[in-house]
């Protein structure tokens, strides 16, 4: 990755490699990724926000160069959390700004309301907020399970051959060949076992109803989707009536920060240079 450091972190026996940009006296910014991606899917934006922050790009259990343990429970929702209180409280003296795209999104809102006191802002991209009733549970539970078999019976060519022709990413099809081959090169880069044990542990089915906690965190939240991913436009349409939530809404689909990079990475400077404005930083 052009112009980022490497490190490592290890908590209970499992290494995690994370890049690194900026200053590490400045602000600190984590990103934390989506499914099947690493920390190169921050490439277009962690030099943009480094400029006057330390950013930190931390690879989940079984992506990237992390350990890919034979254990599911290391990779349940609150074993990740876990982890990540672990990784905040070792490498920051202060409170950072969380910024978590799709089940990023999903374990940084996690870690939001189970140990607020750690996040100074939080940035929400295209993240679900879990099931309101049991059938949407049921769904999403379904669903998960049907993609855990997909990983377990195929190689991994051909589950993101399937992946990738979710309606989510009809968008991509627009970006640039180059850009294309290196999203594709991230994506079958993976372990398909680790991305099973990743949609059980972390799957939007073993999410609880966070919609009704967002109001209560004493962060600021900003929230963003594209406009051309429906599912997640009324999402962002339903939070902006929130008071402690600011919405934005790109001309993209899924990924709002690998199709426009450049706004994506401007809006959330923005929202976070506003914050420690008003926090006297």
């Amino acid at each position: 990755m052009t112009g980022a450091r490497e490190s490592w972190f290890e908590h209970l026996g499992v290494r995690y490699h994370v890049a690194e940009w900026g200053d590490p006296d400045a602000l600190p910014v984590v990103l934390l990724h989506g499914f099947a991606q690493s920390a190169e899917s921050w490439a277009e934006i962690a030099p943009r926000l480094a400029e006057t922050r330390f950013v930190v790009a931390p690879e989940l259990v079984g992506h990237g160069k992390s350990d890919k343990p034979d254990d599911p429970s290391v990779y349940e929702m609150d074993a990740v959390t876990d982890m990540l209180s672990a990784f905040l409280g070792e490498r920051f003296s202060r409170k950072a700004a969380l910024v978590g795209y799709s089940m990023g999104g999903r374990i940084a809102l996690a870690l939001a309301c189970g140990e607020p006191s750690k996040i100074s802002s939080l940035v929400l991209e295209s993240a679900g907020l879990g099931p309101k009733t049991g059938q949407q549970h049921a769904a999403m539970r379904h669903r998960d399970a049907a993609l855990i078999e997909q990983l377990l019976s195929s190689d991994i060519e051909a589950f993101m051959d399937e992946w990738q022709k979710q309606p989510i990413f009809e968008s991509q099809k627009k970006l640039s060949s180059e850009v294309r081959d290196r999203i594709r090169c991230e994506r079958v880069a993976n372990d398909p076992r680790a991305l099973a044990y990743t949609v059980r542990g972390t799957g939007q089915h073993s999410m609880i109803d966070y919609s009704t906690h967002i109001k209560h965190l004493p962060m600021p939240i900003l929230y963003i989707a594209g406009i051309l991913d429906r599912k997640y436009l009324k999402i962002a349409e339903n939070l902006a009536y929130e008071e402690n939530v600011s919405c934005v809404l790109l001309n993209t689909g899924h990924n709002t920060h690998l199709e426009d990079p450049e706004t994506f990475a401007r809006q959330v400077g923005g929202f976070l240079d506003r914050q420690a404005k008003r926090a006297g930083r």
